[in-house]
């Protein structure tokens, strides 16, 4: 009988203990990266690496060869995501994006304080994220890297 009380008293335990950490993870981890359009994709990237020491985390094109974006590494969380700039995406700064540890319970978080947020989907980079607006209409992405993720593949490969 002792044991079977202990065995409960464990799984209650386990239980408040596994939902105060989800609650935890569901806060922001913090700043991962700002995306910009550029007018000179090629001659951008080569900036940022020779001018500014940035390296290149990685790159993603459509099947036809054209950049949809660059990720560059400023630090081990921290990135620069480079995209050409288009007839709808003109220069500029187009977001900045936050980590979430659960996004799935961050877009719950949000929703319940009245932000509108998709449900998760995948990046090209194969990173979960959401888009939200902040109150002057600025994009926020809100992303978790998974181990498949690009980002977590840079992070983790990650030497100064």
């Amino acid at each position: 009988m002792k044991s079977l009380l202990l065995f409960v008293v464990g799984v209650c335990v386990g239980a408040v203990m596994t939902q105060s950490g989800v609650a935890q993870d569901s806060r922001p981890r913090g700043l991962n990266h700002v995306g910009i359009a550029v007018k000179n994709y090629d001659e951008t990237i080569a900036f940022y690496k020779s001018a500014l020491g940035l390296r290149e985390a990685y790159a993603l094109k459509t099947a036809d060869g054209v950049p949809l974006l660059t990720y560059l590494q400023i630090s081990r969380d921290t990135f620069l995501e480079v995209l050409p700039a288009t007839a709808t995406v003109p220069p500029g700064i187009t977001h900045f994006a936050i980590e979430y540890g659960d996004l799935r319970s961050a877009v719950t978080k949000m929703r319940a304080n009245n932000v509108t947020a998709a449900d998760p989907g995948l990046t090209p980079g194969k990173a979960l994220f959401s888009r939200i607006r902040d109150l002057d209409g600025i994009s926020i992405e809100v992303m978790e890297f998974g181990p498949e993720s690009q980002q977590r593949k840079a992070m983790e490969a990650w030497k100064p």
